[in-house]
Parts: C-alpha cells; sequence; structure tokens
C-alpha cells in the first residue's frame, strides 16, 4: 500500500474516532504526485465525478441550495458525466469539443461576484457537486496541469465546513476521504 494511502486511512480513522477533529486539506496535496499522469489524473477524477454524479441521486437538495436549482444541477452533472464517460472511453476532436462546450455551460453555475482578492475574481459558490465536475472538466481539456487539477477535484470534493472545526478535512469529510481510499487501494 502506497504510504499516501494509509496516511489518508489514518486521517480517516482519526476523524471518524474523533481522536482528532480537523486535519488541513493541504494532507491530500500528495495526490498531485499520484496523478503526474495525465491519464491517471483522468482516472481519478473521473471516479470522483461518478461518484457525485451518484450522490445527486438522492432528490432532496443540500442545505441552502433551493429545489428546482438542485434539479438543474442534478441534469447538468448526468450530462456531463455522460460526455466525459464516452471521451475517456473513445476520445476524439468531436467529444473534446462537446466538453469544451460544457465546461462553458458548468462554470455559469457559479458566479462571479465582480470583486476581487489579490487580482482574483470571487466566485460565489452554488454548488459543490457542480464544481466538482467543472474541476473534472478541466482537468481532462487541460493535461499539461492534470495533477493540480487532480489535487483540486480532490480539495472540493472532500473538504467540508462545520461552525465547529472550521474549513478542511472534517468529520463530514470522511465518507468522501473514504472513495479517495477506495480508488487508489484499487490501483494496486
Amino acid at each position: 500500500m502506497k504510504p499516501q494511502v494509509r496516511k489518508w486511512i489514518e486521517t480517516a480513522n482519526a476523524l471518524r474516532e474523533k481522536a482528532n477533529t480537523y486535519f488541513s486539506i493541504t494532507r491530500l496535496t500528495s495526490l498531485k504526485n499520484l496523478c503526474k499522469d495525465p491519464a491517471v489524473a483522468n482516472e481519478f477524477t473521473f471516479y470522483l465525478a461518478t461518484c457525485t454524479a451518484a450522490k445527486t441521486q438522492d432528490p432532496h437538495p443540500p442545505k441552502y441550495t433551493q429545489p428546482q436549482d438542485w434539479q438543474r444541477y442534478r441534469k447538468l452533472i448526468i450530462e456531463t458525466v455522460a460526455l466525459m464517460q464516452k471521451h475517456l472511453r473513445k476520445p476524439s476532436e468531436k467529444s473534446l469539443s462537446a466538453l469544451r462546450e460544457m465546461r462553458q455551460k458548468v462554470e455559469t453555475v457559479q458566479t462571479y461576484t465582480g470583486k476581487e482578492i489579490w487580482g482574483h475574481p470571487i466566485r460565489t459558490i452554488h454548488s459543490r457537486e457542480v464544481l466538482v465536475i467543472e474541476d473534472t472538466l478541466q482537468c481532462i481539456l487541460t493535461p499539461s496541469a492534470a495533477s493540480f487539477w487532480a489535487y483540486q477535484t480532490a480539495r472540493d470534493y472532500t473538504e467540508q465546513y462545520n461552525a465547529h472545526y472550521g474549513t478542511g478535512l472534517i468529520p463530514e469529510s470522511v465518507p468522501m476521504l473514504e472513495d479517495i481510499i477506495r480508488f487508489w487501494s484499487n490501483r494496486e
């Protein structure tokens, strides 16, 4: 078993047992090393995208999401995952073009506030689920930055917030962290 996977298992156990209630999200940065090969990064992020799509089958929207928005997000996620699957199975210019078009649709779910921090525009994230799909698209469409996008996808997939703990890997992160562990354990 890879040392990174062992470390994530220890993290999940500590969070589950409440021995430690918070870990920095940077605990996932070792994913960049595991995902140096764009094909591996695509496989990993697509796995997280399919996990995200599976979680959208719950008809009840996440907290702070309106039911009509949830229906739209679910449809967009399912459609995008199907396009990604088609492209990853049989890449072509046509499927690549379809993914680029879909990325534009997916990006519109989050909104820019018009404000900036350190020269970067601030976005309001309306759906973390759609954000994971957007990250996966970025990974597939930007092979030169695949390791970065693999980490970003995992980060957006796993990081949670709870006023008691703050933001990072917290007890609510355990199911998502276990998905990451499952993927890398099955690759060995």
